[in-house]
Formats: C-alpha cells, sequence, structure tokens
C-alpha cells in the first residue's frame, strides 16, 4: 500500500476509536458541554471502540488487497509501410506507424465492445455464386497505453496496445450507465 494510503487508514483508525470510546449521550439538561453531564469512557466502551474500529479496519484493507482475476486487456495491431500513399520512405513509416496503432484500438474495441458481423451467400443451381461477409466494430476505448512500437522484417510495423483492468473497469460503468 502506498505511504498516503496507510495515512489514511491510520487517520480513520484514530477517529474512529476516539469517537468509539467516547459516550457523548445527553442526560436531558441539554448541555453538552458541560462535564457533569457527560458519561465518561469506561473500559467497556473503549474495548466496545476498539473493537468497531478493528473490525472497520479489516474491512478497508480487504477492500484493498482485493485482486482481480482478469488481467489487464492486450491488442497488437500491424500495418505495411509500402502500401502508405507518399513518396517519402519516412512519412510512409510514420503513417504505418499510425495505421498500425489504429489497428490495435479496433482489436481493443473488438474484444471490450464486441464485433458486428454480416454475412450474404447466394447459391444458385446448388452452386455457391457469391459470399460476401463484412464486420463493424463501434466502441469507445479510453486510457489504452502503448506498449511498443516496432518493425517487423523490412515492411511492416507492430504496435502493442494495453489497457489496465482499472480503465476497463471504468469503460464498462459508463457502458452500463448509457454513456458510452
Amino acid at each position: 500500500m502506498s505511504l498516503k494510503k496507510n495515512a489514511t487508514i491510520a487517520l480513520s483508525v484514530c477517529a474512529c476509536a476516539l469517537l468509539a470510546a467516547c459516550d457523548v449521550s445527553n442526560s436531558g439538561t441539554g448541555n453538552v458541554l458541560n462535564p457533569g453531564t457527560v458519561a465518561r469512557p469506561t473500559l467497556q466502551s473503549k474495548q466496545a471502540g476498539l473493537k468497531s474500529t478493528q473490525t472497520l479496519l479489516a474491512e478497508r484493507v480487504s477492500n484493498n488487497t482485493q485482486d482481480y482475476s482478469a488481467p489487464a486487456l492486450k491488442a497488437v495491431g500491424f500495418s505495411a509501410i509500402a502500401v502508405q500513399p507518399s513518396k517519402n520512405l519516412n512519412q510512409r513509416r510514420l503513417m504505418a506507424m499510425r495505421a498500425a496503432k489504429l489497428d490495435a484500438y479496433r482489436v481493443l474495441a473488438e474484444q471490450i465492445h464486441g464485433a458486428q458481423i454480416d454475412s450474404q451467400t447466394t447459391v444458385a443451381e446448388a452452386m455457391l455464386t457469391s459470399d460476401v461477409l463484412s464486420s463493424a466494430v463501434r466502441g469507445t476505448i479510453m486510457g489504452a497505453e502503448t506498449v511498443k512500437i516496432e518493425p517487423k522484417g523490412n515492411d511492416t510495423y507492430i504496435v502493442e496496445l494495453s489497457l489496465s483492468q482499472s480503465h476497463l473497469d471504468r469503460l464498462i460503468k459508463l457502458y452500463k450507465q448509457g454513456l458510452l
């Protein structure tokens, strides 16, 4: 756990212990600040407060240490340099890197949102005459991290993207709320 989380938990524990150990019941006089009307903490109230604090602390620690079984999503995109529309080799390389990155984003979107597949097959006289297959992907990807961009061979770039579990949880939450 980080230092900031430890400090927050320690502060919460101290505050809970102090509040739980004090009995601030009003004896009907309406004056809580009068020492004669406020009961002093007893050993039993201190023990109850400590037990309550320990329970709260155990719950916070268990909530902060829950591990997800699903790893981060990864996607790889590819693009060829030679097919890029430019006469300048360096510009084609940059365009290939960009195209490979977009391909990796498409793969991430397919993993998260799914892909719509449409097909049409035409059969005439018991023979296949036409088979058309198309796919479409629609989705929003936020928080993807570029893991690597590297050339593969002489004419291809590979881009690998990764999406952490926390970003994936946020995307799913927004999708369920109808915001994506």
